[in-house]
């Protein structure tokens, strides 16, 4: 029934949890485990009534489409199924909308997104009737807390306002004046209770709403899964994803969330096998600089097929598309499986946000992350609008928001390189702010850092990968490691290749063993001769020598 130990176990928790809910379930599983099949399972075969609520009407289509919803079909072939879209999705057909509504309250199953949750919960369930179900499953869950469709799908437009002849100046009274009209579509009344909610309350700097230049009502959330607060918190309630967690741990998530206690059986779960995974770095070049999109473009051609290349934004996959002849750039609205499914003979995909998602169907060689997905502290606070009353008041905690949920992002789509044990796949990263994030790199990887690959941009250099210093200094400590010399701060030590990286040809994996930690003076006098390196045991011998001198020098004085 299913094709490892560990999808099978993923099944056991989700199917025990449905069964007896203590919390909320948060359970993370690796790419590639086959976790949509797992809860499909033990969704369909429990008596109980489950919606499964997905961030985009993008990925519901994804699980639609996939093999995986008409297998576990065929283990409860009575169960009915239902997809509920929201009202702009049926443009003028009314019947047709209401029609779905129905189906949608009497299913056995329904599947939705994240904010059909936020505006049922809104009208005590008699929008969808999500919120009267038994179980709600939030699969891919970790687009949830910075998800910016839940907080743009709560805004109303200047036209909206004016067909329903209601003017006001502020927020609170368009949300008043709405709510006072007898006859009112359940999705505006819906949003003018969230208004009128986020309105009332007093300000933090997450979440603002106000009026807009062209006179709608508009709604900035930076945390828009705070909106599904109380969901989240009954007991039956699950989250799903290859990325709940940040270094093992749920805290990020729950917090973005407002989750209190999570279930017992909350875990992560990670096959025994996992493929390999190899990590290059380019980060000799500032982002958006010149010579840094010829390195992209550069790497991009001269990797193995075939390549993933993931990007933050559509600009820079049509701008990388352009570029390279016979690539197949994602289009918006196109989830990744199609356009993989139209990949030419150079087998290259250029894909915004290719690491959301369910997998795809291809063993990629080589996965390429041009920038990393997140925004520095100036620029998140300057993205907000000039108006006083948006201030943020605190931009350096919408910056590790940002961080966290690129971390989330990095893992994810390191996952995409592996979707069976004896996969193989590089991971090239060509964004010198991937420092800033800490060990993106998965532990069980972590066992060879690969350095010294040659890149012609306008000289030959050998790049030196950003993440192996702050490890060697875990494994070796950060003691000089030939004359003892303990720092008072960390920048007095360096990390020592015991063979230059600068005399290497083409990639070698750097371990533990091949570096030292060092201080400044002994660092430097260890390449007094330029690249004939002084071994180690030499350097020991210089400096046991040196302090005798200045010892026998003191006791002269």
């Amino acid at each position: 029934m299913f094709r490892s130990p560990e999808q099978a176990e993923f099944n056991q928790f989700v199917a025990n949890h449905i069964s007896n809910p203590d919390a909320p379930l948060l359970i993370e599983g690796a790419t590639g485990l086959g976790k949509t099949r797992a809860y499909l399972a033990a969704v369909f075969q429990t008596d109980k009534r489950v919606a499964i609520c997905l961030a985009t009407n993008a990925l519901i289509e994804q699980i639609l489409n996939s093999s995986d919803l008409p297998w576990a079909q065929e283990l409860a072939p009575d169960k009915t199924v239902a997809v509920f879209r929201s009202r702009r999705y049926f443009e003028d057909d009314r019947e047709a909308y209401e029609a779905q509504r129905e189906a949608a309250q009497i299913a056995d199953i329904l599947i939705c997104t994240a904010s059909s949750v936020i505006f049922d919960q809104r009208l005590s369930g008699s929008y969808n009737g999500v919120t009267n179900r038994d179980v709600i499953v939030f699969d891919e869950a970790d687009q949830i807390p910075g998800l910016a469709a839940l907080a743009s799908d709560l805004s109303i437009d200047r036209k909206t306002l004016r067909d329903l002849n209601c003017a006001a100046s502020t927020a609170l009274e368009v949300a008043g004046k709405l709510l006072s009209l007898p006859q009112l579509d359940s999705e505006i009344r819906a949003k003018a209770k969230i208004i009128a909610e986020i309105a009332s309350e007093p300000e933090v700097w997450y979440k603002r709403v106000g009026m807009t230049e062209e006179g709608g009502v508009s709604v900035i959330h930076r945390l828009p899964g705070r909106l599904l607060k109380k969901i989240s918190n009954r007991p039956s309630t699950i989250f799903i994803s290859a990325t709940l967690s940040i270094n093992g741990q749920f805290n990020d998530f729950k917090r973005a969330m407002g989750i209190g206690d999570s279930s017992s059986l909350s875990r992560i779960i990670e096959p025994k096998h996992h493929g390999h995974l190899s990590f290059s770095f380019f980060t000799d070049d500032p982002v958006d600089s010149d010579e840094w999109l010829a390195t992209v473009v550069e790497q991009i051609e001269a990797s193995d097929t075939p390549v993933l290349v993931a990007t933050p934004s559509h600009k820079l996959a049509t701008e990388l598309g352009d570029r390279i002849s016979g690539s197949t750039v994602r289009q918006r609205d196109e989830t990744m499986t199609d356009a993989v499914g139209r990949m030419g003979d150079r087998d290259i995909v250029i894909g915004a946000g290719a690491w959301a998602g369910m997998d795809t169907p291809v063993q990629w060689a080589t996965v390429i992350i041009p920038r990393v997905p997140f925004t520095g502290p100036n620029e998140l606070f300057d993205t907000w609008t000039d108006e006083d009353a948006f201030r943020i008041g605190d931009p350096m905690t919408s910056y590790f928001d940002s961080k966290n949920a690129a971390t989330r992002r990095l893992k994810q789509v390191f996952g995409r390189g592996l979707r069976h044990p004896d996969a193989r796949c590089a991971i090239v990263i060509c964004d010198p702010r991937i420092s800033q994030l800490g060990d993106v790199a998965p532990v069980r990887f972590r066992e060879g850092w690969f350095e010294g690959r040659r890149v012609e941009v306008v000289q030959s250099k050998a790049e030196r990968n950003p993440a192996l210093r702050r490890d060697a200094l875990r494994h070796h400590g950060t003691d000089c490691q030939t004359c003892g010399h303990q720092p008072l701060i960390l920048r007095e030590v360096e990390v020592h290749h015991l063979n230059p990286i600068a005399e290497a040809k083409g990639m070698i994996a750097t371990s533990m063993d091949d570096v030292a930690v060092l201080c400044r003076i002994c660092h430097a006098r260890a390449h007094k001769d330029g690249n004939n390196v002084i071994p180690l045991e030499r350097l020991r011998e210089i400096a046991k020598a040196k302090s005798r001198t200045e010892a026998q020098q003191l006791i002269s004085f």
